[in-house]
Order: structure tokens, then sequence, then C-alpha cells
């Protein structure tokens, strides 16, 4: 058997496209064939597929992103996404062709990083990929959610048709400053913030409701949620799903919590993507009746050294030499020297020893500064004399936490 790998071209979308959802278990609704949404989302030239003669058995795909690293730069990242292998070719070879594939290509265009969102998390460190984000899924019973009035803001419906002209502003300034945040083209507003056909939805969901939080006169937030109807012996258990729920403002933050906690008929509120150090839990009377449970969020892999370190700022000043180890891109290992003055970075590639060794999958993990390089060192992720890891530790962590807001 011989597999061969290669973008796709425009008619072999639709095989393509049908391959992918196989591979997630789901099957290509009939509505869903047009391909435009996905063309807006996914240049042709950025797909990988696998080929078993004419037979697409594998599926690989990269959006062009941008993520907002430490020191709020905007660094050029490659989405890694839809990536499947049919079951009758699994342990085949057929992924691994597929990400240097991908990975080679990243390269070839100068970008620093590649990121994706695991569904597998075993898979992914392999390949170079590091848990770089963390979030929190919430679940907030009946009454957990009430806090003092924030002010004299109000929350006022969106409608689906204004979302793209209205709320990408709020959006822009948190994005300034949430490393990990994702930059949004007009195309992503409206095919995946907005996109929300019926035969999407899952279950008994409603549709996508927006909603904004106003004070004099300006818009300081936004949330997105879906509601779940639930009853039971005629009282109601309905639940509040949130998508997003984004706010420049204290008062804000304050407000659509509020709202999103006291709908009639819906008392449960689950969000799945919360920060973990958003400051929801220090404004509740009772706390400890919403449960938090962390998961992972961002994956992070550093394709250019250099080039990654360089583009972010730091929070100290100060100098280590790391031996970076890339057993997928041997290209990529090396001794780099960082230094750092006045928070920003030098970088260069030397000979000799280095003062701390880790993998370029740590690497991702440290890189936006959510990271633990103390705690690493203790699982044998990162190896080095105990004052030479606290200087990386205090190099790359962040006072904010990194956060991924948006899944691709």
């Amino acid at each position: 058997m011989t597999i061969k790998t290669r973008p796709i071209v425009e008619d072999e979308v639709l095989r393509f496209r049908e391959q992918f959802v196989k591979g997630f278990g789901e099957d290509l609704d009939e509505k869903d064939r047009d391909p435009e949404r996905f063309l807006a989302l996914l240049p042709l030239d950025r797909t990988v597929a696998a080929f078993d003669g004419a037979e697409i058995i594998g599926t690989l795909g990269a959006h062009p992103l941008q993520v907002t690293v430490p020191g709020g730069a905007s660094v050029p990242m490659a989405g890694t996404t839809i990536v499947t292998v049919q079951n009758t070719h699994r342990r085949q070879g057929v992924l691994r062709a597929m990400m240097t594939d991908h990975l080679n290509d990243t390269a070839t265009r100068g970008e620093p990083l590649a990121g994706l969102w695991a569904l597998e998390t075993p898979i992914y460190g392999r390949f170079g990929f590091g848990h770089a984000t963390s979030r929190e899924v919430v679940t907030a019973p009946k009454g957990s959610l009430k806090m003092p009035k924030s002010g004299d803001g109000v929350v006022r419906v969106i409608e689906p048709d204004r979302v793209a002209t209205l709320l990408p502003a709020i959006y822009d300034d948190v994005l300034a400053n949430r490393p990990g945040m994702l930059s949004r083209s007009a195309d992503w507003w409206r095919h995946q913030v907005v996109y929300d056909p019926e035969y999407r939805r899952e279950g008994d969901d409603s549709a996508k409701r927006f909603v904004a939080y106003e004070a004099e006169g300006r818009i300081e937030g936004y949330a997105i949620y879906r509601q779940k109807s639930e009853w039971g012996d005629l009282v109601p258990n309905g639940q509040v799903n949130v998508g997003e729920a984004i706010a420049i403002s204290d008062r804000a933050h304050s407000g659509l919590w509020n709202y999103l906690g006291n709908l009639d008929l819906f008392p449960q509120v689950k969000f799945w993507n919360m920060p973990v150090d958003d400051p929801l839990w220090w404004k509740l009377a009772e706390p400890r009746y919403v449960q938090r449970k962390r998961s992972d969020g961002l994956w992070v892999r550093i394709m250019d050294v250099a080039a990654a370190l360089g583009a972010r700022r730091y929070e100290s000043d100060g100098s280590i030499r790391l031996g970076i180890e890339d057993p997928f891109r041997a290209v990529t290992s090396g001794v780099y020297e960082l230094s750092v003055s006045d928070g920003e970075a030098k970088v260069v590639e030397v000979d000799g020893d280095a003062e701390v060794n880790l993998g370029i999958d740590a690497l991702g993990a440290l890189y936006l500064g959510g990271s633990n390089a103390l705690s690493m060192a203790g699982a044998g992720l990162i190896e080095g004399a105990p004052e030479e890891v606290t200087t990386l530790h205090r190099l790359f962590h962040t006072a904010a936490e990194p956060w991924c807001d948006t899944i691709f």
C-alpha cells in the first residue's frame, strides 16, 4: 500500500469534507454541502489529504490565524484542525505523513507557531505541541451567580444581523491584552460566530442568543448563549449554555453574569471556557456552589525558536541558555541563548552547553506565560539546576493567565 499526501483541489472539497466529518463519527448533512463556508475559512493550499489510490483516507487543515502573545503582539499561527485518519488505515504512518507536510508548509510560510485544540491529548506531544493555555468548565446551579448590581448599565438583545457590526470592537479590545486570544476576520464572524443553521444545533438547544451590556450609550461587553428547556414535575430546570462572555469593564462583566444567572425558567448555567483567572469567583457570595473543572485549551508548537521567543515580551529581565530537543523536526533542535533587557528579547543559536534542557513541546507549553517551569521540572519535562529552572520560570511566566477564546 502506498499512501500519498497533498493539498486538495476544488472539485475534491466535498469528498474531503465527508471524510473528516466521518472521522468525528458524524455524517455531512445534505444541507451543508455548499463549499462557500469551508473555502472562506480554510484555503485549499492549507489542506492536506492522504490518499490510498483515489480514496481520501486522512484529512488535515490549517487556518491562517494570528495569536496574541505576552506584550500584545499578534503573531502568525497555523491553526491545525480537522485531523482525521480513517479507521482502516490507523497506525500506518498516515498522521505522521500529513503532519510532516503540514509543519513543513508552516515553516516555509515563515509562521513561527502552530496551534491546535487536542481531542486526544496523548497524540500531539510527539509532534512538538505543548499545552499552553488552560480553561475552566463552569457549572452553576440556581441562585449561585447572584451578585450586587453593577451600576446603571443595561443588557440588551442584539439581533444576529447586527452582531458583526457591533461586537468585533469589544472583542478586539480584549484581544489586545490577553495572550492566547485569536484575531477574527470578517469571514470568521460571519461563518463561525454568527453562523447558526437549525440543523447544526445539538439536541434541543435553542438558536444562539446574543446580548450586549450597554452603559452611558456605549457597549462594554457581550455574551453568546443557548437555552435548553427542561421540566420535572412542572418545575423548570432549564440550562443556559454560554458560548462566549467578553467584557471590557468590571461593570459589564458583573452585569452579563447577573443576567446569565437569572433567566426565568433556566436556573442552571454552564460555560465550557472560563479563563482560569476570571474575577467571577471573587464577586459571588457563595462561590463553593459553583463547580469548576480545569482542562486544557490551546496547544502551541514552536516552529522557529528565535522568531517566536523574540516576538513576545517578558516581565523580568535576565538571560538563560536553552537546550531544545525537537525529535520530529531536528532542524529546530539546538542551544539558544535568550537575553531579556527592558522586557525585550534577543535570541541567538549558540555553541556550547545549555543551562536548562527541554523538549520543543515543553517550550510551547511555556510560551504564552501560563505554565509553571518548576512544576514541569518536577515532572521531568525540564532538566537543569534549581536556580536555572527558577530563572526560566521567572522569565517566561506572566501575571495574567493566557486564555484561548476560540476553538477551531
